[in-house]
């Protein structure tokens, strides 16, 4: 499962970047201090891929594409589950009951 997001900012790409790739532009605007962040992919400045996730949220992986467009750049953004049945193998792994 997906969702894709986009918006369009007054804000040249590579400082779109700045505000997704570092953590000080990450403390600016972003409000999820217990989640954590693991990179998987920095393209800079037109690709950022994340997994996050926290003790009661479960891991995510975000992908931010940044394409310049007339008034500044586009920011796309899709979240995903992870697709391995992680469920499923917790319950094979569970003791059985005699």
């Amino acid at each position: 499962m997906s969702v894709r997001r986009e918006i369009e900012v007054e804000a040249s790409p590579e400082r779109v970047w700045e505000a997704l790739a570092t953590r000080e532009g990450r403390e600016r605007w972003l409000v999820e201090p217990e989640r954590d962040i693991h990179v998987e992919v920095l393209e800079a400045p037109h690709r950022l891929v994340w997994w996050w996730g926290g003790e009661e949220q479960p891991a995510t992986r975000v992908e931010f594409l940044i394409l310049a467009v007339p008034v500044g750049a586009r920011v796309i953004v899709t979240e995903s589950s992870p697709a391995f049945p992680l469920a499923m193998l917790a319950r094979s792994l569970a003791p059985v009951l005699a």
